[in-house]
């Protein structure tokens, strides 16, 4: 958005955060939703945003997309018929999501995007998320590093969620050139889809040296699944996410690296922005938090009983 839209977007927000007010006496009131609220992760950056909200003595409203956008699409309805002053939407479908950033801007709710990229930029106040496409080269980079004469890549993803397409981006854009290949890959929408795929990989590929699976979630089943075939010695499994039990897996010998990144920075900027926002100021289009290669090596300074 430029800073004359921005400015035109804020002072709407700002009218309808004033009729938000006379309905909800108590201070401003925030909409959160997310593509799955069972996700560690994303309750991460929930709790993150409640926190910073309410210490100001104002509302955040947090409803599951449960991973599918139909219903994420009625949710933000509802959270807009509710009289929220600023959206922080992470989607379940990037493309899918349209109508109802049209209807937020139509209702002069800012946007705030989180984790996840909408596929349309121009109805958003900001995009906040890790560094998606460095957490995926790390990966990358490591795979290299581990295999210099080259190795059999396996991965699990979900070309649904932008964040996941970029972390795909990064890993290949690091193995490219390299002798280091994708040998099959499974897409999935949803968690109970992940330990059939990563069966079916493991029996229909006899040389596998990586597996990587696009989050701590997917890839603590993918480890599941390496262990019960018993194939721990063959095949090392990469991840992103640096989640507490991520990390404690790293530790223990399990996931053999994670990428992590910060729910809770992810959740406090995105709060920062939109109080800024209704202040009258301006924030940037977008913002790129860093992330950390997680190892044996140094996980025991990454504190794996919490996130970064």
């Amino acid at each position: 958005m430029n800073k004359k839209r921005m400015a035109a977007f804020t002072l709407t927000a700002v009218m309808a955060g004033a009729m938000a007010v006379t309905a909800h006496a108590e201070g401003h009131v925030f909409g959160y939703t997310c593509m799955d609220l069972t996700n560690p992760f994303h309750i991460a950056m929930r709790d993150a945003m409640q926190a910073a909200i309410e210490a100001n003595g104002d509302t955040l409203i947090s409803i599951d997309g449960q991973q599918q956008q139909i219903k994420q699409n009625d949710v933000i309805e509802d959270l807009i018929t509710q009289g929220i002053e600023a959206l922080f939407l992470n989607p379940v479908d990037s493309a899918s999501v349209q109508p109802e950033l049209e209807a937020c801007a139509s209702a002069g709710i800012p946007v705030i995007n989180v984790d996840s990229a909408v596929q349309d930029k121009s109805l958003i106040a900001t995009y906040i998320a890790s560094n998606n496409v460095e957490a995926g080269k790390q990966c990358g980079e490591e795979i290299v590093k581990l295999f210099p004469d080259g190795c059999n890549i396996c991965v699990i993803e979900n070309p649904l969620a932008e964040s996941v397409v970029q972390r795909v981006q990064g890993l290949e854009e690091a193995i490219e050139g390299t002798n280091c290949t994708i040998i099959d890959r499974k897409s999935i929408s949803t968690m109970d889809a992940v330990l059939g795929n990563a069966e079916d990989i493991l029996t229909a590929n006899d040389k596998i040296d990586v597996f990587w699976g696009l989050n701590d979630d997917v890839s603590l089943i993918i480890q599941g699944a390496v262990e019960s075939a018993g194939r721990t010695e063959e095949i090392k499994v990469i991840s992103v996410d640096g989640s507490p039990s991520g990390k404690t897996s790293v530790a223990e010998g399990g996931l053999y690296a994670t990428a992590a990144q910060s729910p809770v920075s992810i959740g406090e900027k995105a709060v920062e922005c939109a109080y800024t926002l209704l202040d009258g100021g301006e924030i940037d289009p977008e913002y790129s938090l860093p992330t950390t290669l997680v190892t044996a090596e140094n996980v025991a300074d990454m504190g794996a009983d919490a996130w970064s």
